[in-house]
């Protein structure tokens, strides 16, 4: 390669880390970039604090219930919760994350499965959390197997934003298995509008789908686990 091309080269790859540098700022609205190193720093101070904080947290959950001995958790558990927590902004989320380490250290809780619960709650918005929050608090009150089910009407109501991006998250909730659908019903004797020939016979049913959705047992564990 010559050495124009090379100029070229170097000059066209810190034209691109310049623009880089000036997204990043815009992402995260402070203009700090004076060179890589500050901003691997920084990303890693901010997460360590995070860490310390939902530590705290934990701490005082367990302090409020009169818990000051804890049991132990495998630290694979506990540096996926840590890794995966560090990252959360949002402090409803971070809440979340320091109650379900909370819960995990209780020793009267027998139910021990924090690495999967870390692995669901990483994969969950604010809005998906305040769905299933919603679902769960309805749920129980006629019986201690009481779940009910919810249309997307009433859903949308409570999310109060894109409708698109509320069938989005559904879709994300239903692929983690946090809700599931209600299965379709059938319709007695109805009329299809498809005609059929003369030797197929038309259904004597037709398929209803509710589009309805209620907390599934996992996820009625998985909100059990944030809870105080």
């Amino acid at each position: 390669m010559s050495i124009e091309k090379k100029e070229d080269t170097l000059n066209g790859i810190g034209i691109a880390s310049e623009k880089a540098i000036n997204f990043v700022e815009k992402l995260i609205a402070e203009p700090f970039m004076e060179m890589t190193g500050i901003f691997t720093d920084k990303i890693k101070l901010w997460r360590f604090k995070n860490q310390v904080s939902i530590i705290d947290k934990a701490r005082k959950f367990l302090k409020e219930k009169g818990i000051e001995v804890p049991k132990t958790m495998p630290i694979k558990d506990l540096s996926t919760l840590l890794e995966y927590a560090s990252f959360e902004e949002n402090e409803i989320m971070q809440d979340n994350w320091a109650k379900l380490l909370a819960n995990t250290v209780d020793p009267n809780n027998k139910f021990d499965s924090c690495y999967v619960f870390s692995q669901l709650l990483n994969q969950l918005s604010v809005d998906e959390y305040h769905i299933l929050e919603y679902i769960f608090y309805k749920c129980f009150q006629m019986s201690d197997t009481d779940r009910p089910y919810f249309d997307k009407n009433t859903l949308s109501r409570l999310y109060q934003g894109n409708y698109q991006t509320l069938l989005l998250m559904l879709d994300n909730l239903l692929r983690l298995r946090l809700i599931e659908e209600e299965p379709p019903k059938l319709k007695d004797d109805s009329s299809l509008p498809y005609s059929y020939p003369k030797d197929e016979e038309s259904p004597k049913n037709e398929i209803i789908v509710t589009e309805r959705y209620r907390l599934s047992l996992f996820g009625v564990e998985l909100i059990r686990q944030i809870r105080n």
